[in-house]
């Protein structure tokens, strides 16, 4: 222990032991940061303003309207005498951020097996709105299944009306014990900015590792009397140290200065950030493997990253993504924490994460297994 400890030690000094290195490599990437995510903390904390007129006079109707006054993600302004055209006007003249329209024939429509949407109405496209419509499009279908379960009672409202609400009862079970990212957090923005940076910052403490394989002081650490196992675990408790140091300034920044994530304990958000931190820098010493120069670990952040960033939902709501990148989000560490935060975002406690803190600690042991053995010196180019 005492070897791994030195190992770290002489790594946490490396980084953070002079005052340009305490400044460049720990106070400024994590006050940056901490400014970045505080500023958009403040605009996700606006509800976007979404007009809603309901002229259906059906129950189907009814049923969208309800969904989108329970959807905690958006305040909701009715306006039961609106038509179409006032309800694009409260748009163009920034009324409304958006809104719906639900025509007079939406529930004869579905009940007769005809193809029916809501109208929405906004002014440019971003991750919100583009959430809400599919959020929109996604509650039709459900409708539209519903009716077709009747089978041949559509005139029997009662009936409908109980197939319905036995429908949200067994949606709600799922989203309770399965929780789908963007169910929550629906602007993920905030937390993926920030597990983008904590893997970059990851990168550049593995980055004086790759250095030493370069300049074959790794090679003169195997050689010495110091296990194999020894070496790899001091550069990533070294790696771990520096990311930890960096991760407490930027979350008590964030929580206690900007008010990003007041509702969530700060030991919780820190737990999970750590344990995505471990991840994290098991991931960097493997793909640090493969590049054969420092200089290369740059680009890595682009061509690997940001790509696992963009399919994990770091960017935009999990739930408009397709199917094929939400399964291949299942091998990356990033949704994993945003669904663990997604939880306790919605009241859930430590207890209620533990599969995915599991998931977290079992691809930073592998990670790291796989990574201690790609950046052994012989790998050093030649």
């Amino acid at each position: 222990m005492s070897k791994i400890a030195a190992i770290a030690m002489h790594l946490l000094k490396r980084t953070v032991g002079s005052r340009r290195g305490l400044v460049m490599n720990l106070l400024l990437p994590s006050l940056v940061l901490s400014a970045i995510a505080g500023v958009l903390s403040g605009k996700t904390d606006n509800k976007p303003i979404i007009a809603v007129s309901n002229q259906d006079n059906g129950i189907l109707g009814s049923y969208i309207v309800d969904y989108l006054r329970n959807n905690d993600h958006y305040e909701i302004k009715l306006e039961t005498a609106a038509a179409e055209t006032q309800l694009k006007d409260s748009v163009e003249n920034n009324e409304a951020n958006a809104s719906v329209y639900i025509p007079a024939d939406f529930s004869e429509s579905l009940m007769s097996g005809r193809q029916q949407q809501v109208s929405m109405y906004r002014i440019g496209e971003n991750l919100w709105s583009a959430s809400l419509g599919t959020e929109l499009a996604g509650e039709t279908d459900k409708l539209a299944s519903a009716v077709g379960l009747i089978d041949g009672k559509t005139d029997d409202q009662a009936v409908l009306a109980a197939l319905l609400d036995k429908q949200h009862e067994g949606i709600a079970s799922v989203r309770e014990t399965e929780l789908k990212l963007g169910s929550v957090i629906s602007r993920p923005e905030v937390i993926g900015i920030m597990l983008m940076f904590v893997m970059m910052l990851s990168s550049q403490s593995i980055g004086y590792i790759l250095e030493d394989r370069e300049k074959r002081t790794l090679a003169r650490m195997y050689v010495a009397p110091v296990r194999a196992a020894d070496i790899a675990w001091g550069n990533f408790t070294g790696s771990i140290l520096i990311g930890t140091l960096q991760l407490v300034i930027v979350l008590s920044v964030t929580h206690f200065g900007f008010g990003f994530m007041e509702s969530v304990p700060f030991g919780s958000l820190l737990l999970v950030m750590e344990c995505f931190l471990l991840a994290a820098v098991g991931m960097m010493m493997l793909v640090a493997g493969l590049v054969k120069r420092s200089e290369q670990l740059g680009t890595l952040n682009f061509l690997f990253i940001i790509p696992t960033c963009m399919i994990s939902g770091c960017f935009w709501p999990f739930s408009i993504m397709p199917d094929f990148m939400q399964k291949l989000s299942n091998f990356t560490p990033q949704k994993w924490a945003i669904q663990a935060i997604d939880r306790l975002s919605a009241g859930e406690h430590i207890a209620d994460i533990t599969m995915q803190l599991g998931v977290l600690l079992l691809l930073a042991a592998v990670l790291t297994a796989f990574g201690a053995a790609v950046l052994r010196p012989m790998r050093t180019a030649q």
